[in-house]
């Protein structure tokens, strides 16, 4: 994903540390939106997360090797930004480095981005639902205009996830934003970079992502099906392949 430069660094209003996880899913949502935040924030790679699982993928970025699942930093915001989808059989070990990583780092909340299926999006009134496993974030919530999602079903690796995080020490906010379940939706995820705009206070142009709209939805396809055979349990277990969305 190429993003401009832009000719000045704006200041980053003070904000508490938060982390962004933002993994392949529901529309790619997480991955596509935090992987754009990621640069038009300009925030620096700082480290990779490792696993045995995924210890056989490796990506090159301009002549350097990397692994797919990164680390990036900012002031006091954090993003963990992931190419291949959290399997099941690593996800307990991938929260566990979380957790860790926030504890090491002091980070105050955790922010997850995703997607929520609906049977027919409506482009020009998308909605993003939060829902928060601390009632001391829940204001977040509030002040962004964020619905809270207040009744309904969340499964696979999701579900995972937030069992796992909703008894952890460190407040969590996941973000779920309208979208085509079975297909790349980077309209979608539009949605949810203002979202975390409004959150950061901190204006995200996305003017070039609107411009890489086509190419991302034709690029991301393969990602979209080894990410479909991860939360659809009568799938068989996907091989991972080469991320189609990396820049």
């Amino acid at each position: 994903m190429s993003i401009s430069k832009q000719k000045k660094l704006e200041k980053m209003p003070n904000l508490p540390s938060i982390l962004f996880i933002g993994i392949p899913g529901p529309g790619l949502i997480g991955t596509f939106s935090l992987t754009y935040i990621v640069h038009s924030l300009k925030m620096e790679m700082v480290g990779e997360m490792e696993h045995p699982r995924i210890s056989s993928v490796i990506f090159i970025d301009n002549g350097n090797l990397v692994g797919p699942i990164r680390i990036f930093k900012r002031d006091s915001l954090f993003a963990i930004v992931s190419d291949v989808p959290i399997d099941y059989s690593f996800v307990e070990g991938f929260e566990e480095s979380v957790i860790d990583f926030c504890k090491k780092n002091k980070v105050d909340m955790i922010v997850v981005l995703s997607g929520i299926h609906v049977q027919e999006r409506n482009l020009s009134n998308l909605k993003t639902y939060g829902i928060v496993t601390d009632q001391t974030i829940e204001k977040v919530l509030y002040e962004n205009e964020i619905p809270k999602f207040l009744s309904g079903m969340i499964t696979g690796p999701d579900a995972a996830l937030l069992t796992f995080l909703k008894n952890s020490p460190i407040p969590t906010m996941v973000l779920f934003t309208e979208c085509n379940f079975f297909f790349p939706d980077p309209e979608a995820a539009i949605h949810a970079i203002k979202t975390v705009s409004r959150i950061l206070k901190t204006e995200i142009d996305i003017t070039e992502f609107k411009k890489q709209i086509e190419f991302l939805r034709l690029q991301s396809r393969q990602l979209m099906q080894e990410t479909l055979n991860v939360m659809m349990p009568e799938k068989a277990e996907p091989e991972i392949g080469s991320p189609q969305i990396y820049r």
